[in-house]
């Protein structure tokens, strides 16, 4: 459990300096794109992590099929940040109106509420990604020999 909290807390870092301080913040992005983006970016970063900290599948020798099974659970997920954070902004700014406040020593102002949305979504998709990466990413399920079985057919024909 600490190697999974190591591994997505370390995600969560990369996805809010991409996401929500470089790509929103600076580059100007509309929300949901910086979410995404950031999202995107941090996908290496979570992989890698999870795979020899949190599931201890360092040396399964499955690493092809585990990044198949995981970028099928980080689509779901992907969508689970993105429109979690989204609504989530939606609903804070109805109950609490745009608040905006200013970071002392750069003098830049920024939203509290996008913020907190931000980590709303990202929180979301940690339980989603924790159960699906344990139950079924870092795990031997049969759906990669299936899917390659399955390819192997569609060829032959």
């Amino acid at each position: 459990m600490f190697g999974y909290f190591f591994a997505a807390g370390s995600g969560v870092i990369v996805q809010y300096l991409v996401g929500t301080i470089v790509c929103i913040r600076f580059l100007g992005f509309p929300f949901e794109k910086g979410i995404l983006w950031g999202f995107i970016i941090s996908f290496p970063v979570g992989f890698i992590l999870a795979k020899i900290f949190a599931f201890k599948a360092k040396g399964s020798g499955n690493t092809r099929r585990e990044i198949i099974k995981f970028l099928m659970v980080v689509i779901i997920s992907g969508l689970i940040t993105v429109k979690g954070s989204y609504y989530s902004l939606i609903i804070l700014t109805n109950l609490f109106g745009n608040i905006k406040a200013t970071l002392p020593l750069i003098n830049k102002e920024f939203s509290p509420i996008g913020s907190i949305s931000h980590f709303s979504g990202m929180g979301l998709s940690f339980f989603f990604n924790f159960f699906t990466h344990r139950k079924f990413t870092f795990v031997e399920t049969g759906l990669y020999n299936r899917l390659l079985e399955f390819n192997n057919s569609q060829e032959k024909k």
